[in-house]
Parts: structure tokens; C-alpha cells; sequence
């Protein structure tokens, strides 16, 4: 796939979550800086691994998403850690290329002594750090000046293994860590390491799906409603005979169409009342966000086709009052596929139209001439055969998420019985 470079999964994956909260991925950095350093210091690392690495450690609070309420950091950081690392390990674990480090997130809370009780020996080293890492964040955040990172160390053995207390120390030396941090030249330097990171295409296309099941953070009928949406577009993409780049740049354009939804509150998204003008222009926003966070990431053919899917054949959609002369076919797709998912599917305010109800709405569009009339043509000529089918990925793509919720809430049962013990 060559829509995206390496580096730019990693930008779009942080950028996008900064979107709903921006504090949670700020302090992703920090840790992903502070163990980048560690890493350097100890040595032994090739500067793609570190970049994998450091990835990981950005996202590794994001189970917390999920599973708390971000407005108190300090509670799911100290507390009650288990939800957000149970949730975050599973979500890499099925959702992601990072499967065989997944783990790493699951144990990021885990006490070195625990770890060594247990036997754990897999990407031991890395858990350590970046337990340690994130310590060093959350109470240098939440102390200031008054922190020191001696405080750490008559936990030495314990909480913390020897080997990451020492490479932090080192660390300390050798570098300013804490000014780089607070100057936040630390992002820059994480960006430059990217430079590293490698994927092939299979994970570069695993990663972008990563980011559609995101949309369940917001809600989990948004992941429902995408699969639904690339279903369609890759049934009419079929019938107009598109060719298989233009097919997969449409896919991809699908695939993230929506997810500047992520910077709408959940009680918006799911409300079951009508929206006041301000709320109705803040979900509108959502396809300038959209733009904004896939310029410079994506390839611009699958940046348009994303970012036009609100505009219409006869120029009365928004934002640009486009018409079919100024759009390309796949755009058009995205556009009519969008709109059927929204009839079809069940929204907080009604259950989803009957098929019957979707075709007379079209017929009218029609008329109107809403959307490209050859694609509405195609559309209506297979109308049942593709509304079954893509209702059928919808249904395989929660089932998708359903494990990850199943398996997090036994995960979870299972370990609060241990840790009583």
C-alpha cells in the first residue's frame, strides 16, 4: 500500500486519538520519550525496533479510553489500573500488528517482583522500562517540583528492577531528559525517529483498521456503520467496474471517512433528541477535522475521496458545494454509500428504514439528482444483494469487538481473583 509511509500510521494512529483526548496521548509521548532514551542508553536496540517500540509505548494507555474516566488520570494510573491495561492489551492483541507485544500493555502495571513470581521473561526488559517510564510521568506531573527520581529507589527489587532504576539514572546523566519534556522537543525527536519505523503492507492496512475500531471509543455503532459503508462502496466500486487501485484507494477513503467523529462527545453522538444548531455544526465539523488530520499523512486521491463524502452530485452538500463535474467516481461512491448506511442502520432517535422506505427516499434523490445517476443506477439495480451483504460485514465486524469485550471482561474477573489472593 503505498497511500501512507510507516511513519505516517504512527502520526495518523496519535493524532487521531489526540482527538478525543489530547492530555492521554501528551502523556503517551512523554513516557514513549522517556523510554526512548532508556533504550538508548541501555543499548542493544536498532533504531527500527526502538521506533516500534516507542509506537507502543504511545498507545499503551489506550484501553483507557475504554474503560475510564480520563478526566482523573490519577485513579486509573494508580488505582484501579487493571480495566485500562486488560482493555489495551486486548485491543492490540486482536485489533493490531502489535499481537506478540501485547502483553507488554498488559503488565505495564505489574511490579517487577510479580513479573519475576510469574516467570515472565518475554519482552522483560521493555515492560520494565516502560513501567518505570510511566511512574516517572505521572508523579512528575502530579508532584512538580518536589519530585525526584531517587524516591524511586527504595522500591528497588519490588516495584522496580534493579537494571531500569540504573538505566534511568544513567539516563539522567547523560541527557536533559526533564527539559526536553517539559520544551516538548521530545515530540519532535520521537517524529524523527519514525523515520525508522518499517511495515510492510498487510500491517500498514491492519493498522488503518486499528484506527476504524477507535470509533467504537465514541461509539460502537460507528465501527458498525463504517464496515457497513466500505461494504457497499466496494459492491458499487464492482459494478462501475472501477480499476483495483482506484478500488483500494476507495477503501481506504471508506475506511477513515469518519473519523474526525472522534473529537464529538459520546452524549451527541448517541443522543436520542433532536441537536441544537451548535451541536448539528459541531458534528458537521467532522469532515474538516477529517481533512485536516489526513493532509500530509494519506495519499490526496484518498484524502478527497474521505473528505467529500458530504457532498452531493448537484452541489447541495457541504463543505464545498462540489459538484459531479468537480468529483471523481469513487468520491461519488463514498457519498451515496454513506448516505444508504445512515438509512439503514439504527440511530439513538429511530431503528434503521426498511428497505422499501431507503428505495423510495432514493427514488426521490433521484429526482433530485443527489448523487452520480450511473452509480445510482447500478445501486438500484443491485440494491437487495448489497444492502444483505453489507449487513453482513457490519454484523462480522462487532462480532470483532464483542470478543474484545467478552474476553476483557473474563480477563478481568480473572485477575481480580489472583491479586485478592
Amino acid at each position: 500500500m503505498d497511500f501512507i509511509r510507516s511513519k505516517n500510521i504512527f502520526l495518523l494512529t496519535r493524532d487521531t486519538l489526540k482527538m478525543m483526548d489530547n492530555r492521554l496521548m501528551k502523556h503517551g509521548s512523554r513516557v514513549a520519550y522517556i523510554l526512548y532514551r532508556m533504550m538508548e542508553t541501555a543499548g542493544g536496540y536498532e533504531d527500527f525496533e526502538m521506533a516500534e517500540y516507542v509506537m507502543l509505548a504511545t498507545l499503551h494507555d489506550i484501553g483507557a479510553y475504554r474503560t475510564a474516566d480520563l478526566s482523573k488520570p490519577l485513579t486509573f494510573e494508580t488505582k484501579d489500573t487493571l480495566p485500562h491495561s486488560i482493555y489495551g492489551y486486548l485491543f492490540l492483541k486482536y485489533l493490531s500488528p502489535f499481537e506478540d507485544r501485547a502483553k507488554i500493555l498488559l503488565n505495564h502495571h505489574v511490579t517487577f517482583m510479580e513479573l519475576a513470581e510469574k516467570g515472565e521473561k518475554e519482552h522483560m526488559e521493555i515492560t520494565t522500562f516502560l513501567s518505570l517510564a510511566e511512574c516517572v510521568d505521572v508523579y512528575r506531573e502530579a508532584l512538580g517540583e518536589k519530585f525526584n527520581v531517587s524516591s524511586f529507589r527504595p522500591f528497588e527489587g519490588k516495584r522496580f528492577s534493579r537494571q531500569a532504576l540504573d538505566v534511568l539514572d544513567k539516563t539522567m546523566r547523560n541527557c536533559r531528559l526533564f527539559d526536553e519534556l517539559d520544551s516538548e522537543i521530545h515530540e519532535q525527536k520521537l517524529n524523527a525517529l519514525m523515520d525508522s519505523i518499517m511495515f510492510t503492507n498487510e500491517e500498514k492496512k491492519r493498522y488503518m483498521e486499528m484506527i476504524m475500531y477507535c470509533l467504537d471509543f465514541r461509539s460502537h455503532m460507528k465501527v458498525f456503520d463504517t464496515a457497513v459503508c466500505i461494504s457497499i462502496c466496494s459492491q458499487l466500486a464492482g459494478y462501475m467496474g472501477l480499476d483495483a487501485h482506484t478500488q483500494e484507494m476507495l477503501y481506504y477513503g471508506a475506511l477513515i471517512h469518519d473519523i474526525g467523529m472522534l473529537s464529538i462527545p459520546r452524549e451527541i453522538i448517541e443522543s436520542n433528541r433532536k441537536l441544537t444548531d451548535e451541536e448539528f455544526n459541531l458534528v458537521r465539523g467532522h469532515v474538516h477535522l477529517t481533512r485536516s488530520i489526513l493532509e500530509s499523512r494519506m495519499e490526496p486521491d484518498v484524502m478527497e475521496i474521505a473528505s467529500r463524502h458530504h457532498e452531493r452530485y448537484n452541489g447541495s452538500g457541504y463543505p464545498e458545494g462540489l459538484q459531479g463535474k468537480d468529483m471523481t467516481e469513487a468520491q461519488m461512491i463514498l457519498q451515496l454509500a454513506d448516505s444508504v448506511t445512515g438509512m439503514i442502520n439504527d440511530r439513538p432517535f429511530r431503528k434503521g428504514l426498511s428497505n422499501d422506505l431507503v428505495k423510495d427516499i432514493l427514488k426521490e434523490d433521484m429526482r433530485d439528482k443527489c448523487y452520480d445517476p450511473r452509480i445510482m443506477k447500478q445501486f438500484m439495480a443491485h440494491f437487495d444483494q448489497i444492502i444483505t451483504q453489507a449487513k453482513q460485514q457490519g454484523e462480522d465486524s462487532l462480532a470483532t469487538n464483542s470478543l474484545v469485550r467478552s474476553r476483557y471482561k473474563k480477563l478481568e474477573l480473572a485477575m481480580n481473583r489472583i491479586k485478592k489472593k
